[in-house]
């Protein structure tokens, strides 16, 4: 009877483990940068539009003050604020892969 429980402690222990490691494995990594532009609303969205196709991702959608895009590995949106002075741009990337989220953040900047 004590073996059972011991093996019964050992496989809720282990499905409480494989859980922990599978809710690790989905969630996202979130990435972000922002910097102040001397631009307007619209001008910003069309400049993060075009930095959005140069890296190749798709399902491109704008709403409101925001585009977004996707690819396999991960989803990027620009979040365009207008203020007095200019504009402020915001790049945010998420994706399961850290790496990939930073590399297509950094493309992102460098692309915009």
């Amino acid at each position: 009877m004590a073996l059972l429980k011991r093996i019964a402690a050992g496989v809720v222990g282990l499905g409480v483990l494989a859980s922990a490691a599978i809710a690790r494995a989905e969630a996202p990594g979130v990435y972000y940068s922002w910097r102040e532009l001397e631009t307007t609303s619209p001008q910003c969205l069309d400049r993060a539009n075009q930095a959005l196709t140069g890296q190749e991702l798709r399902d491109i959608r704008t709403d409101g003050n925001s585009i977004a895009g996707r690819n396999d590995e991960a989803t990027a949106v620009f979040v365009c604020l207008q203020g007095q002075a200019g504009t402020t741009v915001m790049v945010i990337v998420a994706a399961t892969n850290d790496e990939a989220a930073v590399n297509l953040r950094e493309a992102l900047k460098l692309a915009f």
